[in-house]
Formats: structure tokens, C-alpha cells, sequence
């Protein structure tokens, strides 16, 4: 599509001037699009107010308001002074042009430094895109408000309320591979010009469009299972932001001719839901596990089963749980010596992978190794140590039907995972929103769902042959 394609080139040269800021530069275009407003914290020297100049210059008709913010920025410098003219005839108002009532893109750097007087008219801005001009209400014709700030707000009502305003929030750190800092040393001083540039025309009908798009059940899925994920560790998100980060995956789709967005969209919420960047990385997680996740968790699957074998093997009932081994037994992983019965069972509690040496083997043949299960039965039966009996058989049976229930949803998950895995790679290619970063993990996690799921296989098997 015409548009996928400029979009994509001008994410493509932005990201040759700025390396390390993949996530930063598809978020800035996407508030632009959508209209919201996105927040960069970090440290001086990041790049903050560099980008906001840039993006900028992808809009076909602009005007940048730029201003530096201090505990003594009186409201004339970022609104426009009062209008002598007006004065004269009794009326309060102020003179616009060229301040931020009449821009359409605003970088307001050290924004958690504006005093309560500016705090209040900002605010509605930000929420509105309206300015109180004396008597008389004014449309702001902003497109998107970029703040910047060196640390997080402090504590107080006005600042927590200015922090949640911005929808995309990131941490801009200093560039950390040694072959991207040696790009930045290279590279030339020069203005950045755009290959494309986009018309208002064409940011209205992309907003006009992202309104019919559909959320897969996938996105839908994700989002109830991080709310009720959040609601659980009572961490807040408001039902405004949560509806806003779904307008953004819309307009995205939307943005590159999509009419459903799937799967591969629910990252980008990973810039909108955290406020302190120390929860990044577990609600990135969380999300790109929830989109590879085709409806079956086998992460959960995995638990449910390790939870069957160690019910399966509390089936075993001790009958001399404090008897003496008449030999020591090894494990072959750790190295751990055991002369009792209780002393074998408390390590295999603790490692139930651990595998064990025969005790009576001959260390010039080696060692043969075993499960513990698979022990038990070899020194019951081969040596006649008398250590365990089995309980009645309806345990067994209830177990028998937990694992072939268990083995039904895995076969689910595993069933069409080449193809799964190939609609996901062409999904992923074709999202342009994505950081290169987001694609190779995504793609990762969902390859680590096929070794969980053979893991899965091979513990139900030990149960079923403990069960025997």
C-alpha cells in the first residue's frame, strides 16, 4: 500500500540517523497519527529533543513550539503574552501565534518542572487540545505534545496527573553496543530531511480508518489477561488508558491497510502500561509470551504436569521412610550421596529431574542412570530392598485421566506449530511498528514452545510409568 510504504520509509531513515531508538521513533510517529502524546526520560544527551525536532520535519505543514522549562517559566513564555489591545478594553487575553496554542508539535523539555500555573492550562491541552484564551475557548491545533524529562515526577497530584496524560512513556538510555557508539562518533551533523512527509489529510483518514478496525480475539485475549494480571499485583491502569492503547493498536493496523489487528500489535502496548521503568521488562514479557501464545499456555501446561507427577509419586506410600541404605546412592547430576530412604526422597521433592546411579553397578562399565521412579522399581525388584507400595487403583485412574486430558491440550498447542510458526514470521515482516528487537524475541519464545512442549511429553511418560 502507498502509505505502508512511506511510512516505512521514513521509520527506515530515521532509524540510519538514530541508532537504538527503533521503539522511540515508531512510537513518535504513531502518537503523531493518533494524536496522543508521548513522554521520553533519560538522562541529558540522549537525543530527546533531537528526535522531537526530526519528527517534526515529516509533517507537510508545521509549526514546533520548543521551550525549555524551569520552576520560573512564567505562563507568557509558553502561552504568549497578554494582549495590550485587549487590556485596554478590559478583556484578558493572551497572543498566540508562534507559542503553543497555535503549534502542531510541541517538545516541552524538563516538563516536570513547570510551576502550577502553567501545570493547570497544560493540562488541558494535553487532555483536550483546547486553550482557555480570556473569555473565549480556542482549539489547539497540536497533533502530538513531546515532553522530556531527566528523572520521573515527584510526588504530588498535579505532576502524577501531567505523568498519566502521556500515553507512550520511554526511557531513553545511553546508546550501550560499542559498534552504535562508534556510528555516533562517525557520523556527520547534518538536518535531517525526510523522504516522505505526511499531510493532514492524510493523518485524518488514517484516524477515520483506524475506527473500524477490529481487535483479533488474540489482542482482546491479551489485554484481559494483563488487566487481570495487574489486578493481582494492584498495580493501577485506568480504564481511559487501557482504551487509548487499544485506539493505538487500531490506528497502527490501520495505518499499514490492515482491517483486524492481530497478534503481533500487542507489543506496542509495552510502551503505554508501565510507570516506573523497572516494570518494563516484566510487562514486556508478559506481552510477547501472551502473543505467541495460540490460545494454549504451555507454560501453565508445564506446571499442571509437574504438579501431576509429584501427586502421581505421593501415590508411592513409604512404608520405612527412615530405613538405612544398605549402599550409598549417587545422583548423577549433583553428586549428592544418600543412605536413606527419606534423605533420596527430600532431594528428588526438591530436583525432580535429578537422575540417580545404580549402587550396585561397576564403575569400570559405567554407571547406569535412572529416574527416580525408575530406581525405585530397580532396587525393589532387581535387589529386593522393600521401599514402596502403591496406593488403591482409583488414584490411579483419576491420574490416568489428568494425563490424557493434559495430552489432548499439549497435541493442541503442537498441531499445526510449523504452520503457526509461518503465519507468525510473514505477520511479523509485514508489522512495520515493530523493533527488530521485538521480531527475534518473538520468534524466539514461540521456537522455546516446541521444547516445552516435548518436555511436557516426557513428564507425562514418567508419570504414566510410574502409574504402571
Amino acid at each position: 500500500m502507498p502509505m505502508k510504504g512511506k511510512l516505512e520509509r521514513m521509520i527506515r531513515s530515521l532509524n540510519e540517523r538514530y541508532v537504538e531508538r527503533e521503539d522511540e521513533i515508531s512510537g513518535s510517529i504513531l502518537a503523531l497519527l493518533s494524536g496522543e502524546h508521548l513522554l521520553l526520560i533519560g538522562p541529558p544527551g540522549t537525543a530527546k529533543s533531537m528526535l522531537a525536532r526530526d519528527i517534526c520535519q515529516c509533517l507537510g505543514e508545521r509549526e514546533l513550539y520548543y521551550y525549555l522549562l524551569t520552576r520560573f517559566t512564567s505562563p507568557e513564555e509558553v502561552f504568549g503574552p497578554l494582549s495590550l489591545a485587549s487590556l485596554k478594553n478590559d478583556e484578558f487575553r493572551r497572543k498566540t501565534e508562534g507559542y503553543l496554542p497555535s503549534a502542531n508539535i510541541a517538545f516541552l523539555d524538563e516538563i516536570f518542572k513547570a510551576n502550577s500555573s502553567i501545570l493547570n492550562s497544560l493540562l488541558t491541552v494535553l487532555n483536550e487540545k483546547k486553550f482557555h484564551n480570556g473569555r473565549e475557548t480556542t482549539d489547539v491545533p497540536v497533533y502530538s505534545i513531546y515532553g522530556a524529562s531527566n528523572e520521573l515526577p515527584e510526588d504530588g497530584e498535579e505532576l502524577r496527573a501531567l505523568y498519566d496524560r502521556f500515553l507512550f512513556r520511554y526511557y531513553t538510555d545511553q546508546i550501550s553496543d560499542t559498534e552504535n557508539f562508534l556510528k555516533i562518533l562517525n557520523s556527520e551533523d547534518k538536518e535531517f530531511i525526510p523522504p516522505e512527509k505526511l499531510t493532514k489529510d492524510e493523518i485524518r483518514d488514517i484516524k477515520d480508518l483506524s475506527d473500524s478496525v477490529t481487535l483479533s480475539s488474540d489482542v482482546l485475549s491479551a489485554i484481559l489477561s494483563m488487566r487481570t494480571e495487574f489486578r493481582g499485583r494492584n498495580k493501577y491502569i485506568s480504564d481511559r488508558r487501557w482504551r487509548k492503547a487499544a485506539a493505538i493498536i487500531k490506528t497502527a493496523a490501520a495505518a499499514i491497510g490492515r482491517k483486524e489487528a492481530d497478534a503481533t500489535f500487542i507489543p506496542l502496548m509495552q510502551h503505554m502500561l508501565w510507570d516506573d521503568p523497572e516494570e518494563k521488562d516484566v510487562i514486556r514479557t508478559s506481552l510477547l509470551n501472551s502473543c505467541v501464545s495460540g490460545g494454549v499456555d504451555v507454560s501453565k501446561l508445564r506446571t499442571e504436569a509437574d504438579e501431576l507427577f509429584k501427586l502421581a509419586l505421593s501415590s508411592m506410600n513409604i512404608v520405612n521412610s527412615d530405613l538405612r541404605f544398605p549402599m550409598i546412592v549417587y545422583c548423577s547430576d549433583c553428586n549428592g550421596a544418600f543412605t536413606s530412604l527419606d534423605s533420596l526422597r527430600k532431594h528428588h521433592s526438591e530436583m525432580p529431574r535429578h537422575s540417580f546411579m545404580d549402587p550396585h553397578g561397576d564403575s569400570r562399565k559405567g554407571y547406569k542412570k535412572y529416574s527416580f521412579e525408575a530406581l525405585m522399581e530397580t532396587l525393589s525388584k532387581e535387589y529386593g530392598w522393600k521401599l514402596t507400595e502403591k496406593r488403591g487403583t482409583p488414584e490411579t485412574r483419576l491420574y490416568t485421566k489428568e494425563i490424557n486430558d493434559l495430552r489432548k491440550r499439549k497435541n493442541k498447542a503442537f498441531d499445526g506449530h510449523e504452520r503457526d510458526r509461518g503465519s507468525l514470521s510473514k505477520d511479523l515482516k509485514d508489522n512495520i511498528w515493530l523493533s527488530e528487537r521485538d521480531r527475534t524475541d518473538l520468534m524466539m519464545i514461540f521456537d522455546q514452545r516446541l521444547n516445552v512442549m516435548n518436555e511436557i511429553e516426557n513428564i507425562l511418560k514418567d508419570t504414566e510409568s510410574l502409574l504402571e
